[in-house]
């Protein structure tokens, strides 16, 4: 049902965002998530949470829609033992108060990853395989990890670096940077919490057709599309099938953005010793339990693809006979009753939706449970609440939304198994036999091998699952009629190339 133009205006005003003036030459976007710390580089793995970071930092490298490793801010890479790897930064490029980007900026961001505060963060945990970094020449430097990674290459798509000395000053009494400033095409100039303003890097190598862009958070994706059909925004990030319709009587169109991410529900075994989740077979039946193809094509409308497992093709493990789980409610009652739940069970979860559509299949994923007899408690959670929660491992439920990063199977490990975990991060699924393999492809050079060890836990977990394997996230964007152009908008895996998007005059 669609809302009156007038009573939209209304809304937004009462949250603070009213209808806005299109500003010559701003790009607007609404995100229902930012990271943290708006300027800080280490905080957030994917968009959405990375908006207001992309545009201020640029990666090492991207990943495009082929799985493909392309320089960036990194233009050549190498490593005759996968341990050490020299990386060459791209020449003439200036960061954005005019400090030219060499390998010195390189090697004090690795040093800074290493730092405990470093450390904390999601980029430094993500690269706690660093163990130094050395300045081999103006544009170049050796990165020395401790064990061989292969993959080394593509995990550098997540590692954005900032200005050295600037990052320095803009560390506070608890070691938190806030004003980083970057070789991105865009400078900051407000981090407000609710709206980040920035504007145009003239300095910068790409160069931005955009003179200003400003990023409103707006977390429900009702109040986006409010925002949209009140001409207060060009760009919603994450919209749902169903806001098609109203976009296009808009004059807007949507376009699918490509994401690394496979969505599941993890189990939290780790950290519920009493609950039935321990059990394997209760966690097989709650695969066989949901009907994921129907929510796929009903609720969301064919913008992601069912999976059985959380690696995504191109990506070492990827097994490509392995199909998602089949629907099937009376395996899913015969497996419980093995299981010495007859009569059914209960759990809880911790979900932390970021629209109406995610809610939806949710409580689609409720009802199918419910069909095979295990009662589903819902507990909402924020997206920020959700980070500390992972990060403290106190979820106080038995399953909580997740997500792998396909792409990135083994480096998933670090974070959600018993694999080497130190400090603050609390794994939640641990698999010794899964282990033993995992442990032999970190160590092993061939990729070839690597491939096959992690085949082998792919495997496993489709036998022994970590979480309810659920799809390949391919989100849905809003685009405005005020963009005229979006030149490869879809091409790269969470990454948006912001500074090549046209607004019309």
């Amino acid at each position: 049902m669609r809302v009156c133009r007038t009573a939209i205006i209304a809304t937004l005003s009462l949250l603070g965002f009213a209808k806005a003036q299109a500003q010559q030459g701003t790009l607007r976007i609404a995100s229902p998530l930012f990271a943290p710390s708006i300027a800080n580089p280490y905080q957030g793995l994917t968009l959405p949470s990375t908006i207001a970071v992309l545009p201020i930092f640029d990666p090492l490298v991207v990943i495009d829609d082929q799985s493909r490793v392309l320089p960036w801010l990194a233009v050549a890479w190498s490593s005759t033992d996968a341990r050490v790897w020299t990386i060459t930064m791209r020449e003439g490029v200036v960061f954005s108060n005019g400090v030219p980007v060499t390998a010195e900026a390189l090697v004090a961001s690795a040093d800074y990853l290493k730092t405990p505060k470093g450390f904390t963060t999601t980029i430094g945990s993500s690269f706690a395989n660093i163990e130094r970094a050395v300045r081999t020449g103006e544009l170049t430097a050796e990165i020395h990890l401790k064990q061989p990674d292969t993959l080394f290459p593509q995990r550098m798509a997540n590692w954005k670096i900032p200005e050295p000395k600037a990052w320095t000053a803009s560390l506070d009494k608890d070691g938190e940077g806030r004003k980083g400033i970057g070789s991105g095409s865009f400078a900051l100039v407000d981090d407000n919490p609710a709206k980040v303003v920035l504007t145009a890097n003239p300095k910068a190598w790409n160069k931005p057709q955009a003179a200003r862009l400003e990023l409103l958070l707006l977390q429900e994706q009702m109040t986006r599309m409010q925002a949209m059909a009140a001409n207060a925004i060009d760009i919603a990030l994450q919209i749902g099938p169903g806001d098609r319709e109203d976009l296009h009587a808009l004059g807007g169109h949507t376009l699918n953005r490509k994401s690394t991410r496979v969505t599941y529900i993890s189990f939290a075994k780790e950290h519920v010793p009493q609950s039935p989740i321990n059990d394997p077979k209760v966690r097989l039946a709650m695969n066989y339990a949901i009907n994921r193809q129907a929510i796929a094509d009903v609720i969301l409308g064919g913008t992601v693809t069912p999976v059985g497992q959380l690696v995504l093709p191109g990506a070492p493990g990827y097994v490509a006979d392995i199909k998602p789980f089949a629907y099937d409610p009376a395996r899913a009652k015969a497996l419980l009753a093995e299981a010495g739940y007859p009569k059914g069970l209960e759990v809880s979860v911790r979900i932390a939706a970021s629209g109406a559509d995610e809610e939806t299949f949710y409580q689609q994923i409720a009802q199918d449970l419910k069909a095979a007899g295990i009662k589903f408690t819902i507990i909402p959670a924020a997206m920020a609440q959700m980070t500390q929660m992972m990060f403290l491992g106190k979820f106080e439920a038995d399953m909580f939304s997740n997500f792998g990063r396909g792409l990135d199977g083994l480096g998933d490990y670090r974070y959600r198994s018993c694999l080497g975990q130190t400090g603050i991060n609390k794994p939640y699924f641990c698999d010794p036999p899964s282990l033993e393999s995992v442990k032999q492809a970190q160590a092993a050079t061939d990729i070839n091998v690597i491939d096959q060890l992690m085949q082998q836990v792919t495997r496993r977990e489709y036998e022994n699952p970590p979480g309810v394997f659920l799809w390949q996230n391919k989100y849905l964007d809003g685009i405005g009629p005020r963009v005229s152009e979006t030149p490869d908008y879809d091409k790269y895996y969470d990454y948006l190339p912001l500074h090549l998007i046209r607004m019309k005059n």
